[in-house]
């Protein structure tokens, strides 16, 4: 891959021969540049410039330390709040809830993933669409939902009424068809005002939208 653009991203997990592989590996297939730093050493980093362009932190599950949890959160706060977070070797008998404390959480790898599934995956996050399962995708946006309540955003309310009607009963979980039924209109009709929808918001994706209903819709709203 040349040295052209390259989005910068920080690797949380052991300096050792396993990483290196990992950073030469998805460097020479990405257009990314991958620093490779300890998970219990990435408070060390707060003061360097470099990390508030980090744009996705990838996180090694096996080399998670609970006790510097907070060193880490204060990190990412302080250097780059909007970055991305891809969590990797992650065991396929892990709870949803145990990824869940990532914010900003776009990819979830397991350890029988191959290479060519992480590149696969990390395209599609590098194109800000999202990698997770279909089971925890449903269970995140269920997670989402149990959260605090939203306050209507100014985005939503330059929204037409139809799209407003659409995207409120999207973020409840019906399907086009559904809102089709619901609206009396055609299933066309829903899929065009969803793409103005998607546009409008920023999303790039269904559950990305679902989610983006959830923070961006009061109760006033939807009751």
């Amino acid at each position: 891959m040349s040295e052209g653009k390259r989005l910068n991203v920080r690797l949380l997990s052991d300096v050792c021969m396993q990483s290196r592989l990992l950073k030469d590996a998805l460097e020479s297939k990405l257009p990314v540049r991958i620093d490779v730093s300890p998970f219990s050493e990435v408070w060390q980093h707060e003061n360097d410039p470099a990390c508030h362009d980090v744009k996705i932190i990838i996180i090694d599950y096996s080399c998670i330390e609970s006790e510097t949890l907070g060193d880490y959160y204060t990190f990412k706060q302080m250097t780059c709040p909007e970055a991305k977070e891809v969590v990797i070797n992650c065991p396929p008998e892990a709870e949803s809830k145990s990824l869940f404390k990532w914010q900003k959480l776009s990819g979830v790898f397991f350890t029988d993933d191959d290479i060519e599934a992480l590149v696969k995956g990390m395209n599609k996050i590098l194109e800000d669409e999202m990698w997770l399962t279909r089971k925890l995708a449903q269970e995140y946006i269920m997670h989402y939902r149990a959260g605090a309540p939203a306050v209507t955003s100014q985005v939503y309310t330059r929204l037409t009424r139809r799209e407003q009607q659409i995207i409120k009963l999207l973020g409840s979980g019906a399907s086009n068809i559904e809102i089709a039924d619901k609206l009396y209109v055609s299933e066309n009709t829903v899929k065009t005002h969803l793409h103005n929808v998607f546009k409008k918001i920023n999303a790039k994706n269904r559950l990305q939208a679902l989610i983006w209903a959830k923070s961006n819709i009061g109760m006033e709203e939807v009751s």
